[in-house]
């Protein structure tokens, strides 16, 4: 028995379908990645959208987002990034199967999605109330093995650009990794790049945009116009292991 999740990350949905951000029609570009998920990717269980996932925080942003996940049947979870309006997504949850909320469990697998939104700032920051349900989940003994999902990186990727925007208070999630043996990954967005790390026996990795993408080493933002948009593809097997890979779209 596996589980397979499809992780798609910073659509930057803007309120109107038209608007080009860094020279990319976010819109356009996330139809295309979804649609090619929908068709190719027909035996997954379930999507999870880590952040980012309006551009301005409007509601047209957010019922364009409604209207390109529509047809898809299994349970889509919504996550919060720097972009977004937390009070909007909850708007949409539970309506066609798409959820807002920090947990949900597959078989022998938990998977956790942490807010790390912060207000009025690019930096994420974790919740005290979630750390403490996070505890929860792993003091449990129904889940065996943990993924954790967020929006900002909980570690530096060595960008001078991006590692100003990190989550300011990481430690605090790192410490729980280092000293549980269930959790077996760590995978967010925001960057705009591909990331790989291990602490231990855990691996962590960032999800490219399904637009544009960013050069991780300069010191300024630049935009990797040679990277294309893509997705994460995890499958989460019974024994605790797990295979991922990034697909890009041309």
């Amino acid at each position: 028995m596996s589980t397979k999740i499809i992780q798609i990350t910073d659509l930057h949905l803007n309120k109107s379908k038209e608007v080009l951000t860094n020279g990319i029609n976010t819109y356009g570009s996330a139809k295309k990645v979804l649609d090619i998920i929908k068709n190719k990717e027909k035996n997954a269980d379930c999507l999870i959208l880590s952040g980012d996932l309006s551009n301005d925080c409007s509601q047209e942003s957010y019922n364009h987002l409604m209207s390109l996940l529509h047809g898809f049947n299994l349970p889509i979870y919504l996550m919060s990034g720097n972009h977004d309006s937390p009070p909007l997504l909850r708007e949409l949850s539970n309506t066609y199967d798409v959820y807002f909320k920090n947990f949900d469990s597959f078989d022998n697998w938990g998977l956790f999605m942490f807010n790390t939104k912060k207000e009025n700032s690019s930096s994420g920051i974790l919740n005290d109330s979630e750390l403490l349900y996070f505890d929860e989940i792993l003091e449990n003994n129904l889940y065996e093995n943990i993924i954790v999902f967020l929006h900002h990186h909980p570690v530096l990727i060595g960008s001078p650009v991006m590692d100003t925007m990190v989550i300011e208070n990481a430690d605090l999630l790192l410490k729980r990794i280092k000293k549980s043996n269930k959790v077996k990954a760590v995978s967010w967005g925001h960057v705009h790049t591909e990331y790989y790390e291990t602490i231990g026996s855990v691996k962590l990795f960032s999800t490219p945009s399904t637009c544009y993408q960013v050069k991780e080493k300069p010191k300024n933002f630049i935009v990797d116009t040679e990277s294309l948009p893509g997705y994460r593809r995890i499958v989460l097997n019974n024994d605790g292991s797990f295979n991922t890979r990034v697909v890009r779209i041309s």
